[in-house]
C-alpha cells in the first residue's frame, strides 16, 4: 500500500463508529502477494510516515522475515530499522 492509502485508512478518535488507529502492521514477505518482499526503503518510508505524521507505531510480522533478509541480502536490523517491533 502506498503512503496515500495508509493516510486514507488512518482513523482519528473522533468517530464512535471506528476505532482509533494506533498501530500499523506490515507482513514481510507478503503471503497474499505470493511471497513478495518489502524492501527496507519501503519500511523506512512507512515508518517515517507512521512516526512523524500519524504518531503511531509500526509492527512487522516476523514469521517470514528471514526469507526477506535472505532474498535482499541485508541484515535483519537494516530491514526493520523503520519499525518498533
Amino acid at each position: 500500500m502506498q503512503s496515500g492509502g495508509i493516510r486514507d485508512n488512518y482513523r482519528l478518535d473522533d468517530d464512535d463508529h471506528y476505532a482509533k488507529t494506533t498501530l500499523l502492521c506490515l507482513e514481510n514477505t507478503h503471503n497474499m502477494l505470493g511471497g513478495v518482499t518489502l524492501p527496507a526503503s519501503y519500511i523506512d518510508q512507512v515508518g517515517n510516515l507512521a512516526h512523524e505524521e500519524l504518531g503511531i507505531k509500526v509492527h512487522i510480522d516476523g514469521a517470514r522475515l528471514m526469507n526477506s533478509v535472505a532474498k535482499q541480502n541485508i541484515s535483519p536490523s537494516e530491514l526493520i530499522a523503520g519499525a518498533d517491533s
